[in-house]
């Protein structure tokens, strides 16, 4: 009989104390049992670690690593990895949360032949809305199709992380991290990373990841460096798309975009002064 296979959850956070409970406890309830979870407490100030701590005591599967000082998502995703074991590797946000086969949809795509990476479809959770990404459909997707869809900004599998799964081996074997020189789309140069060195994609769209949305979450905070941060990590996509001439225009029209909403938000907040 075949050795089930195990899951590292990696959760990266820095002061979620009021979304935590949701999040563990969700990961906890999971059908399939194999996995590990890092908690990655990147020098949280408030309850937090309290709450994490709490957690180890009451499931042994759960584990803390406590970052010195606060050193941004992508080093606490690092840590995490390197702290990893067994197969597979997913990314879970501390202020999301996880229906109870998130786990188990992951490690019936992942078994499938071929598969370097599974993924699943989402909700976004409003403080009052629940909206559907995806339909019932699967779908098994190549290189290309797959690079199409992690840099596209819409649609039902785009540059997440917490909607997918991951060979660790893999991961291991490439030395894959996260840039820690930039603070957005990380999430985006990370999947394109991987999916060059990989062939074989499963998508399964019954939604299975709640991702809510906060008005004080970094994706949806605005200052004058959002969009030259976001010209950076382009820039890295860019490079290592080079020899994809298709993706290539892809990302020019991107930049394009976000430089003109650069502009754009410019000219609003000289407007105000």
């Amino acid at each position: 009989m075949m050795a089930e296979k195990q899951f590292t959850v990696i959760v990266p956070v820095y002061n979620l104390a009021p979304y935590l409970e949701q999040c563990l406890a969700s990961l906890q309830a999971q059908t399939y049992t194999n996995f590990n979870v890092w908690l990655i407490d990147d020098a949280s100030t408030d309850d937090s670690a309290a709450i994490l701590a709490a957690w180890t005591q009451k499931d042994n599967r759960f584990h803390i690593w406590r970052q010195p000082t606060n050193q941004g998502v992508s080093a606490a995703r690092n840590v995490g990895i390197q702290q990893a074991s067994g197969d597979y590797v997913c990314f879970v946000d501390g202020d999301d949360w996880c229906e109870p086969t998130y786990l188990a949809s992951f490690s019936e795509q992942m078994a499938q032949p071929q598969a370097d990476m599974a993924m699943c479809g989402y909700y976004t959770d409003w403080p009052s809305l629940k909206v559907l990404f995806g339909s019932a459909e699967t779908q098994v997707l190549d290189r290309q199709a797959m690079l199409t869809n992690v840099l596209k900004p819409s649609g039902d599998i785009r540059g997440f992380l917490w909607n997918k799964c991951y060979r660790l081996a893999l991961i291991q074997r490439q030395q894959l991290t996260f840039d820690e020189e930039i603070t957005l789309l990380e999430d985006q140069l990370f999947n394109v990373a991987y999916v060059l060195q990989t062939h074989c994609f499963y998508y399964a769209a019954a939604p299975q990841y709640h991702y809510v949305t906060r008005n004080d979450s970094a994706i949806h905070k605005w200052s004058p460096q959002t969009l030259p941060e976001e010209l950076k990590a382009l820039d890295r996509i860019q490079r290592l798309l080079k020899q994809q001439p298709k993706f290539s225009r892809l990302l020019a029209d991107r930049r394009r975009k976000t430089r003109h909403d650069l502009a754009a938000r410019l000219r609003d907040e000289l407007t105000k002064k």
